[in-house]
């Protein structure tokens, strides 16, 4: 099922930004191909099979089926403008196969494909933001994808001060954060204890519990260092949060019944008369 399928839901997506000059083929009949393409990757990558279906299948448009729709024009745009001849216009730009009509430059084009790479990635960004709130997302392949560090949004970029290739950027750092949280689970905070940091993140319910808000918020700082390589993480920042988490387990219990709560369990010695001793 295919969810932009009218030139009217093209034009909405890029108002006063495209004109197609007369005798030429529709806009929607150039777009096709990368059309296709771009209900893949929403599809593949954000959303699942079963929730994209949905979303086609709603009669009123939604924000959610808008944000779908504005990713899949402005995605299709951005692979398709080298592909296609484009001229400057009053209006914005235009596409034609005219030969005697001077085609826009080189500058502009790049710019053209970065702006569509944007304003697909905004999308992006407020897509994910409201996928958790959606019956059986959570329990898709894609999620899982979102689900596997402190951070399941594109929107960390903007604590990178990454402004430009957002979505590719979070695509490298995803790794980055995965082997980084890997480490930090087994060492202080157990993997129990950070899949609830996770899922509480998701669903946005951290706030509601202010002393774990603060734990994941101090904790994503570090993570974030670490990936920047800018400032070195001394691991007694590390322990101070466990410290927290020690003291209140009535807020933290998976990590206080985890393996990795045993690593801050020291051994009690009991001395009995029948042990022998040293002198010094």
């Amino acid at each position: 099922m295919r969810l932009v399928t009218s030139e009217t839901q093209v034009k909405k997506m890029m108002p006063n930004a495209f004109a197609t000059v007369e005798g030429e083929r529709d806009l929607l009949e150039k777009l096709e191909p990368y059309i296709d393409e771009a209900e893949e990757f929403i599809e593949k990558r954000l959303t699942g099979e079963s929730i994209f279906t949905d979303i086609v299948s709603q009669v009123e448009s939604g924000p959610v089926r808008m944000l779908a729709e504005k990713i899949i024009v402005t995605h299709a745009f951005y692979k398709a403008v080298p592909s296609l001849d484009l001229v400057l216009t009053p209006n914005g730009f235009g596409i034609v196969s005219n030969t005697n009509v001077a085609p826009a430059s080189k500058e502009r084009v790049e710019r053209l494909i970065e702006a569509m790479e944007g304003e697909r990635d905004n999308g992006i960004e407020q897509l994910l933001f409201r996928l958790p709130s959606i019956e059986g997302w959570l329990q898709t392949q894609q999620a899982n994808y979102f689900t596997s560090t402190l951070f399941p949004n594109i929107s960390v970029c903007h604590r990178l001060a990454i402004r430009q290739h957002r979505w590719s950027e979070y695509v490298q750092l995803h790794g980055q954060f995965v082997f980084i949280e890997s480490q930090l689970a087994e060492a202080y905070f157990s993997q129990e204890q950070m899949k609830v940091f996770r899922n509480k993140i998701i669903t946005a319910e951290l706030m509601a519990v202010p002393l774990m808000n603060e734990i994941v918020r101090q904790l994503q700082s570090l993570e974030l260092m670490l990936v920047t390589e800018k400032m070195h993480v001394h691991p007694q920042a590390f322990y101070d949060l466990v410290n927290v988490i020690r003291e209140h387990p009535e807020t933290f219990p998976e990590w206080h019944a985890s393996d990795t709560a045993k690593l801050y369990t020291p051994a009690v010695y009991i001395n009995k008369k029948e042990n022998g001793g040293y002198w010094f």
